[in-house]
């Protein structure tokens, strides 16, 4: 159930160059949240800036009442967020948006995320172990200064590999060509279900190669947005169909493979 709702901020800090973790004590949007959804807030009092900004729900906290959300300062309005502390209350909207489907038979998700787009993936990994699923994360960043959570990520039934552009952590390279050189670990199909995270380029660039994997494919969009709620229309995105449709209320978690990210 999506509501406005006005929460404390329990903490706020710094994870990394110019990267933050806010958490909010929110305990009503706790239980009705999933793995892949988002809040709209404001990052600021009054109306200025006017917009609210959409942050994916980086985790949940049941025993704290709280959510987490990742972002990077990199405008007027996440600087000003920057600058909130514990005690302060932020306006927000949520939960928004349609989550990943964890339902089926799979036994193994394969998560490819690039950069912070990596911000829902501690979420999706609670749930699938709650489930008692098996996961396999690649993640791909610019650097190893941009590796910010993975003690969130680590987990017993969880295996992680780390791409970096400069060749600072992991193998040297894309999260695409990372995929490509461990595809062939995926290569039955048979008990996987593939999750992304990521930039357009990224997903447009891992389409083709999820869809040789012979397993299903979701993604969650990242995208501009004014009114969060589908009315607006300014966050569209073109389906294969020819269709549009709204990144805040019909997504942000799509199909991969009905995408169609044209030129």
């Amino acid at each position: 159930m999506t509501a406005s709702m006005t929460c404390k901020v329990a903490a706020h800090g710094q994870a990394g160059p110019g990267i933050f973790i806010l958490e909010l004590k929110a305990a009503a949007l706790v239980s009705a949240a999933g793995p892949g959804q988002f809040v709209h807030l404001k990052t600021a009092d009054g109306i200025d800036p006017l917009w609210r900004r959409p942050f994916s729900i980086h985790r949940v906290n049941r025993r704290r009442g709280t959510i987490l959300l990742s972002y990077r300062r990199i405008g007027r309005g996440t600087s000003l967020l920057a600058r909130r502390t514990a005690g302060d209350t932020i306006d927000l909207l949520g939960p928004l948006g349609r989550p990943f489907d964890l339902e089926g038979g799979f036994t193994t998700a394969v998560i490819a995320a690039g950069g912070l787009g990596a911000a829902p993936v501690p979420f999706l990994l609670d749930a699938l172990r709650r489930k008692g699923r098996k996961a396999v994360v690649l993640w791909g960043v610019r650097s190893k200064t941009e590796l910010y959570c993975l003690d969130a990520l680590r987990g017993r039934y969880t295996s992680i590999h780390i791409a970096t552009e400069d060749g600072t952590e992991g193998f040297r390279g894309r999260v695409t060509d990372l995929f490509g050189r461990l595809a062939s670990e995926f290569a039955s199909g048979s008990g996987f279900r593939g999750f992304a995270c990521g930039p357009m380029p990224m997903l447009k660039a891992l389409q083709p190669l999820a869809a040789a994997s012979g397993f299903p494919w979701q993604a969650s969009l990242e995208e501009r947005m004014a009114c969060g709620v589908g009315v607006c229309q300014g966050c569209v995105v073109r389906m294969k169909n020819r269709q549009y449709r709204t990144v805040c209320a019909d997504g942000p978690v799509f199909d991969l493979a009905e995408l169609d990210f044209h030129d």
